[in-house]
C-alpha cells in the first residue's frame, strides 16, 4: 500500500510540475514574440502549478516557488546576455551606431577657436560654416551673416561653435 501511495504522490505532482514548466516556457517565448499575452498566460499557468503543488504540503509549494523564481531570473539574465548575439535578437534590438553623427563635445571643437572659416549657409543667426574642410554648425554672435562671408571662430560649445564676422 505504501508503494501505491508513493506513486500517487508522484502522479499528483506531475500536473503542477508540468504547469510550472509550461508557464516558464511561455514566459521564455515572450522574449521572442513580444506580446503581453504570452507572458501573462505563462505567469498564470506557473502560478496555477505552484498553487496545485500546495496540496502536497507547504515545503513542496515553497520548493516550486523557489524553482519558479530562480528559473525566471535565469531566463531573464540568459536572454539579456545571449539574445542580442542571435539573429532574432539583432533584428529586435536597435544596435546601430551613431558614430560620426552624434553631437561632438565642446572639447572637440576647441581646436577651431581663433581660426578663420567661411559661412557655407547664411547664418541667421545659426547655420553651417566650413572650417579646414569640415562642416560645422555655427551661431553668429553678430546676427545675420551672408553665405560665403568670412568668419572667425570665437567660442566652442557642445555641437556647434560661435563665430563673428571678419571685418
Amino acid at each position: 500500500m505504501s508503494m501505491l501511495a508513493a506513486e500517487s504522490a508522484e502522479v499528483a505532482l506531475l500536473v503542477p510540475a508540468s504547469l510550472l514548466a509550461a508557464g516558464l516556457v511561455l514566459i521564455a517565448a515572450e522574449f521572442f514574440l513580444p506580446t503581453v499575452i504570452l507572458g501573462f498566460l505563462g505567469a498564470v499557468v506557473s502560478f496555477a502549478g505552484i498553487y496545485l503543488s500546495a496540496s502536497a504540503g507547504a515545503g513542496v509549494c515553497a520548493l516550486f516557488s523557489a524553482i519558479f523564481v530562480v528559473a525566471l531570473a535565469l531566463e531573464f539574465f540568459a536572454f539579456r546576455r545571449f539574445l542580442p548575439h542571435t539573429a532574432i535578437g539583432r533584428s529586435m534590438i536597435n544596435s546601430s551606431s551613431n558614430a560620426g553623427t552624434a553631437v561632438p563635445a565642446a572639447a572637440g571643437y576647441a581646436i577651431y577657436v581663433g581660426k578663420a572659416a567661411v559661412a557655407s549657409t547664411a547664418l541667421a543667426p545659426s547655420g553651417t560654416i566650413e572650417i579646414e574642410g569640415v562642416l560645422v554648425e555655427a551661431f553668429s554672435l553678430d546676427g545675420f551673416v551672408d553665405r560665403g562671408a568670412a568668419v572667425i571662430v570665437t567660442e566652442a560649445a557642445a555641437g556647434r561653435v560661435a563665430v563673428r564676422r571678419v571685418r
